[in-house]
């Protein structure tokens, strides 16, 4: 494949962009156009939005979803692009930066990014669109699953299960064994001793490590 036929298309100008960029071009992608709702870009040259994707399609090898999942209104935007990717089936690869270490038996699905100095150990199970962002650590046989974003340094303990379009906060700890349900929220730096349930909010008390109770 020749480098014009790698091309990767952005969507999403924010911030997060330019980390996707980077691990991008490290995986041997030329990135060079961002497609945003907002008429800016961080990375590469403006092209306008969904629709003039959709008709700029045949110039790139595939598409990064570069918004980044930092609260529930922007894992629901993230959901509803990927349902316009899946339902135009534009080809979205996963990225994996060659400073993580990603254990043997472990598949990122399409649209999976995994930032520098991620640890993913043996037979976790990354979704589709999921992100494991700086430093984070996944335990074996977790399951981290569609359209959710694990944050910087957070730590996922081994069989722990990770529902879809949820969102692990900077620093949490989810032990062993934990599940998490769909859509939930885990505050920066809460340690989580008990099932979440779906949609549920976890946030620290200000006053101590122990975690407040759930909110709905």
């Amino acid at each position: 494949m020749t480098a014009e036929a790698k091309r990767l298309a952005l969507i999403g100008g924010g911030g997060f962009s330019k980390e996707i960029a980077e691990v991008a071009q490290m995986c041997g992608y030329t990135v060079d156009a961002t497609y945003s709702s907002q008429p800016s870009a961080q990375v590469g040259t403006y092209r306008g939005y969904l629709d003039e994707l959709l008709a700029d399609r045949d110039a790139y090898a595939g598409v990064a979803l570069a918004v980044g999942g930092v609260s529930r209104a922007a894992i629901q935007a993230r959901a509803e692009i990927i349902a316009w990717l899946d339902r135009h089936a534009l080809p979205c690869p996963p990225l994996v930066s060659p400073h993580a270490i990603v254990s043997q038996g472990v598949k990122p699905n399409a649209g999976a990014f995994v930032a520098h100095g991620v640890i993913v150990n043996v037979d976790a199970r990354l979704g589709r669109f999921c992100v494991i962002n700086t430093g984070a650590i996944i335990g074996h046989d977790a399951e981290i699953a569609d359209n959710t974003t694990i944050s910087p340094a957070a730590f996922i303990g081994g069989r722990c299960m990770i529902g879809a379009d949820s969102l692990i906060g900077p620093l949490a700890k989810v032990l062993q064994g934990i599940k998490v349900g769909q859509r939930a929220m885990v505050g920066v730096g809460c340690t989580i001793l008990r099932s979440v349930p779906d949609g549920a909010m976890v946030w620290p008390k200000p006053d101590s490590a122990v975690t407040a109770p759930y909110q709905s």
